[in-house]
């Protein structure tokens, strides 16, 4: 069992008095602050699930719901349950962010000065990692987030208006990070055609990208 904190009976109490109804509503308001807070910033740098460890609208709303249960955070009398959930959800992304740039700009810092990062990082290539290089880490920063977000945005558009269910399809699986195998088992397709699939979806964005 995690380790009550110091506001852990004070909390209890305000909990008591919350009612399904409201709990389910102060969720579903940190759900649509969650998805604007992070909205194409989960493919690349601190909210990815590989950072997190889990997919970040899950780790931010079990951060915060943990936190008022166990009493690590005070539920200030001046919010409301929505207003507090999403106070620290904002304090927690903070925290996040601020450790990722550390950490990376540490890491940049040995290598400028000769040294060996603390970990070597092997990665396994495919074509979807391949096309996708628009969201990794080496291509982009948290400082070209919005530069990113319009690219992505751009792209969206542009594969929407060709109207072709498979490209599109294709395109969301990649966002998800799914891998080829899972691809051609999702679309009921063989490599082969997957391939395809994936040569009109580059086609169809080469211009943007």
């Amino acid at each position: 069992m995690e380790d009550l904190g110091d506001f852990y009976e004070f909390n209890s109490r305000k909990l008591e008095e919350v009612s399904n109804p409201e709990w389910k509503l102060a969720l579903i308001k940190c759900e649509k602050h969650l998805d604007t807070r992070l909205k194409m910033k989960t493919l690349y740098g601190a909210h990815t699930a590989k950072n997190l460890g889990i997919d970040a609208k899950e780790y931010y709303m079990n951060f915060a719901e943990d936190a008022l249960f166990f009493g690590h955070w005070q539920w200030k009398d001046d919010f409301d349950l929505p207003e507090q959930l999403i106070r620290i959800i904002d304090s927690r992304i903070t925290t996040v962010v601020k450790s990722y740039r550390d950490r990376k700009l540490k890491k940049e810092k040995k290598i400028e000065e000769g040294f060996a990062p603390d970990t070597i990082e092997i990665e396994f290539r495919d074509i979807e990692v391949d096309f996708y290089s628009l969201s990794s880490e080496e291509e982009f920063d948290i400082s070209k987030a919005e530069e990113y977000e319009l690219k992505i945005i751009e792209v969206e558009k542009t594969i929407k208006s060709h109207k072709d269910p498979n490209v599109e399809f294709l395109w969301e699986c990649i966002k998800e990070g799914k891998k080829r195998n899972e691809i051609s088992d999702l679309m009921s397709v063989n490599p082969k055609q997957l391939d395809k699939i994936r040569e009109k979806l580059m086609s169809i964005t080469k211009s943007i990208i």
